[in-house]
Formats: structure tokens, C-alpha cells, sequence
């Protein structure tokens, strides 16, 4: 692991344990076993660690359904793959995550644009799914953005930081998965 990797892993693990305000650069130096100078060589700031951070686990998150999808074969599977492997990487990461708030407040005030490139990301990716199953003729015509965009919303539940904190993972899959079918059956030919 590289310094900027165990600094952004060391941080995580602080902003999560202590809360975002409460850390300092000295303590996520120490947590990565480095001076406070070398973190400032990655970093110029504990605001910019935290973009970083979040940046990482929502890059993570979209790669983790990127891949579950293209596992498989069949469209109506691979949306299924996709939006369960988000649920699940994203639930094992906030779901012992006690200092959530100050972390969601710093990324909604001041980085609300970054959230919204990765939303825009994610609902390509899904869009993609929808247009290989209008091409494998699995999936009636549609707009594929506005349908991948229609169930990005229809599935914010299962992808916020404070419903994946609050709730069992079981109860979250179940949920998704009746609503998956329902999903199914007005995407089908």
C-alpha cells in the first residue's frame, strides 16, 4: 500500500470512529505511520482527505456493480448483480460507521458537485445494462437514461450512507429484491 493509500485508509478509519471535526492531521499521520510533513506532501489539507476518502469508497462502490453486472450473461440478472453488490459494499461500509452526519454535511455543503458526477456515473453505468437489454432484446425499448435514472432514484434507499447505517443487511436485500422484481416486470419484452 502506498502513503496516499494508507493515508485515505487511516483517515477513513478515523473519520468514521471520531467524526470528521474531531480529527486532526497529527492524528491521521500517526493512524498512517508517517510524519505530519509527509501527509502534507499528499494532502494540503484534512478537507481535501476527506473529498479523497469519499471519493475512494464511492469509486469503489460503483466498480464493485461495474463488475458484478458484467459477470452476467442475462441483462435482467446483471441489473439485479449491480444494484445488490452497491447494497452490499456500501452497507459494509457505513453500517459501523458511528460519526456519519459531519462527514455527509462536509460533502452536501461544500462538494455537492462531486456527489453529483458520481450519481451521473452511476446512472450511466445502469443505463448501459438497460441498452444491452434492449440489444439482447430483454428489456422493451426505453430511454435508458431516464429509465437508469428513474431507478437510481427508486433505489436512493439503498445506497444512502444513513438508511445502510440503520438497517440489517437482510431486511435491505429483501427489500431490494421485491422491488428488483417489480422492476423486472415493467422492463421485460
Amino acid at each position: 500500500m502506498d502513503d496516499r493509500e494508507r493515508i485515505l485508509t487511516a483517515a477513513s478509519r478515523r473519520f468514521a470512529d471520531y467524526g470528521y471535526a474531531k480529527t486532526t492531521m497529527a492524528e491521521i499521520a500517526r493512524d498512517a505511520q508517517m510524519s505530519a510533513g509527509n501527509l502534507y506532501r499528499h494532502f494540503a489539507s484534512k478537507e481535501a482527505i476527506a473529498v479523497a476518502a469519499i471519493e475512494r469508497q464511492l469509486a469503489t462502490k460503483l466498480e464493485v456493480g461495474i463488475r458484478a453486472a458484467a459477470a452476467e450473461q442475462d441483462p435482467l440478472h446483471a441489473l439485479k448483480a449491480f444494484l445488490l453488490a452497491r447494497l452490499r459494499q456500501g452497507h459494509a461500509v457505513f453500517a459501523g460507521t458511528r460519526h456519519l452526519f459531519d462527514m455527509m454535511r462536509l460533502m452536501n455543503e461544500r462538494h455537492r458537485n462531486l456527489l453529483l458526477a458520481w450519481e451521473k456515473r452511476v446512472i450511466d453505468a445502469l443505463a448501459e445494462i438497460l441498452e444491452r437489454g434492449m440489444v439482447q432484446q430483454r428489456f422493451r425499448s426505453i430511454d435508458a437514461q431516464r429509465t437508469a435514472y428513474d431507478i437510481h432514484q427508486a433505489t436512493m434507499r439503498y445506497n444512502h450512507p444513513v438508511a445502510l447505517r440503520n438497517n440489517p443487511l437482510s431486511i435491505l436485500e429483501a427489500d431490494l429484491e421485491r422491488l428488483i422484481d417489480l422492476l423486472y416486470t415493467g422492463l421485460k419484452c
